[in-house]
């Protein structure tokens, strides 16, 4: 079996060195043909195989045809002889002060260099925008046959996306990059091919208003809905002995190992126009070598800023799904102004789960409204762990430790330990701005908390006379919760039996514990829990 690469981006090198290689470029060819477009922009989330999509069309243009033997496009008709000079630049290789002053330094410094090395004369007071000008005209002109270039620009936004919460800094990056881009727009008939990625589509950025005849390959090109990630198919037909192996570590067969995979990456819906879904490269190639379904993709990058926007909007990890939003809530992104719902779309931890189609008023097409929802069980389970930490601001290693602790206590039955002591020191460690104000927040917290330790938390559960506000089952017993707040732990119980919220589980093999918490904004803590046998 041909090993799966997860952190290699170049297209030579991962074909040359055996790796296996999910082939997408009859996609591409229809996008570098020329026959619909040859300006173009995608946005998706992080790495779900950008780089190594833009190092491909790179191979492509140089002409670099032994590259490419045994591929769908070398059934396609291309002309390899055609070369083309490319001008590839990822953007995040010029952000690593986070600063606008080092970006435009670090910028500047490559495109000197890559004048110098082709010999096309500029003036060290260029600024990068003139810099990249001049670049973009030097090599067309030197270019035997078709006088244009290439442009490949990887993750064009993420300057921007440090600076989100400095709005200072953020506008002036703003101003800096937009005075950037703006050389597209002015070189648009020497550029044979442009391809730009992002995670965001900032559309305050002078790409968007400037440029219009750029294809945006987002949301609306269903034929591209699966241009980046795997889909079922191709799961199948590039990894299927090795998801053979990976059954065999986890003793179980295919079909089950295949299931499981999917519970934990599945899936990722682009566009409302297209019902294909994709899992995402770096996850699966990961999990599939080692046998071992853990949360992969959100380790790469801790999503602050999508906990800070979600707290600021009085939302929770869990209580994201099910929102409706339109093409246009999806599809604008303003940098000084994110609205939850985009920013959680377009980063990667909700997705299209459902279409609706509607005719607005005086308008006789047909609109998609889209139910969203997180993705999968690896987004859901790192957003509720993330959370948790990000409250209390301790470091990884501490919050596992604390978990492994629950989850122990958890199992053993002792829930006097783990109500008095875990559950409190999680309530005192929330920050003067997250404030239980009310039963309903200090359920919340509980109940987030209780999932993410994998126990089966029915939260509302339905008796004759109401809803209890927790029932947690583990394998050896049944617990019933019941919150109160500025009352009492003995008012909880009470109502608890009053209620008749236990009565289903009366008879059973397990016994019932009821457990009222009374939560005391006095001492922004909860008070000693009252445990009782059913």
């Amino acid at each position: 079996m041909k090993p799966i690469a997860t952190d290699n981006y170049d297209f030579e090198r991962l074909v040359t060195g055996g790796y296996a290689y999910v082939d997408k470029t009859d996609m591409l060819w229809k996008l570098a043909n020329g026959k619909n477009g040859t300006l173009f922009f995608i946005s998706r989330p992080r790495r779900f195989g950008k780089s190594l999509m833009l190092s491909t069309l790179k191979y492509l243009f140089q002409g670099k045809k032994r590259l490419f033997k045994g591929l769908k496009i070398e059934k396609k008709r291309w002309n390899w002889s055609q070369t083309y000079p490319v001008i590839d630049l990822n953007m995040s290789d010029f952000d690593k002060e986070g600063t606008r002053e080092g970006f435009v330094r670090s910028l500047t410094t490559t495109l000197q260099e890559r004048l110098e090395k082709e010999e096309i004369p500029y003036k060290k007071s260029d600024a990068p925008g003139l810099l990249f000008d001049r670049l973009i005209k030097g090599l067309a002109a030197a270019n035997k046959g078709d006088k244009r270039v290439v442009v490949l620009v990887d993750e064009y936004d993420h300057p921007l996306g440090g600076l989100l919460d400095d709005r200072r800094a953020l506008r002036a990056m703003r101003r800096e990059m937009h005075g950037f881009y703006s050389t597209l727009k002015n070189n648009v008939g020497v550029i044979r091919f442009l391809m730009m990625t992002g995670v965001s589509k900032f559309t305050k950025l002078s790409v968007f208003s400037g440029l219009n005849n750029l294809t945006d390959l987002t949301i609306e090109n269903p034929q591209y809905a699966a241009l980046l990630g795997y889909t079922r198919k191709e799961m199948e037909t590039y990894f299927h002995r090795h998801i053979a192996a990976m059954a065999r570590k986890m003793k179980c067969d295919y079909k089950t190992a295949f299931k499981s995979l999917l519970f934990w990456y599945d899936s990722y819906r682009f566009s409302p126009f297209s019902t294909k879904r994709v899992l995402n490269p770096v996850a699966v190639g990961k999990a599939i070598p080692s046998g071992i379904l853990i949360n992969y993709w959100s380790k790469t990058g801790m999503p602050t800023l999508i906990l800070e926007r979600l707290q600021a909007c009085d939302k929770r990890p869990d209580n994201i799904d099910g929102v409706t939003a339109t093409l246009d809530d999806l599809d604008v992104c303003d940098a000084e102004d994110l609205p939850w719902v985009s920013l959680l779309y377009q980063s990667g931890y909700l997705t299209i789960k459902g279409v609706e189609w509607y005719h607005p008023a005086n308008d006789p097409a047909r609109h998609p409204r889209m139910t969203l929802g997180v993705p999968n069980m690896e987004v859901r389970e790192s957003l509720k762990a993330l959370w948790w930490k990000q409250l209390m601001k301790i470091e990884e290693r501490d919050f596992t430790a604390l978990v492994d602790v629950a989850k122990r206590q958890l199992a053993e039955g002792d829930v006097r330990m783990l109500v008095g002591k875990t559950l409190y020191s999680l309530y005192a460690s929330l920050p003067p701005t997250w404030r239980v104000k009310s039963e309903a927040d200090a359920k919340r917290h509980f109940q987030l908390f209780m999932k993410m330790l994998g126990a089966n938390v029915l939260a509302e559960e339905a008796s004759v006379f109401g809803y209890a506000d927790a029932i947690v089952e583990t394998r050896k017993a049944v617990y019933v919760f019941e919150f109160k707040f500025n009352r009492s732990a003995k008012a909880a119980v009470r109502q608890i039996r009053e209620k008749g919220y236990a009565d289903a589980y009366k008879g059973g093999k397990r016994p019932v514990t009821l457990v009222g918490i009374n939560f005391s904004a006095r001492k922004r803590n909860i008070d000693e829990p009252l445990i009782e046998s059913l």
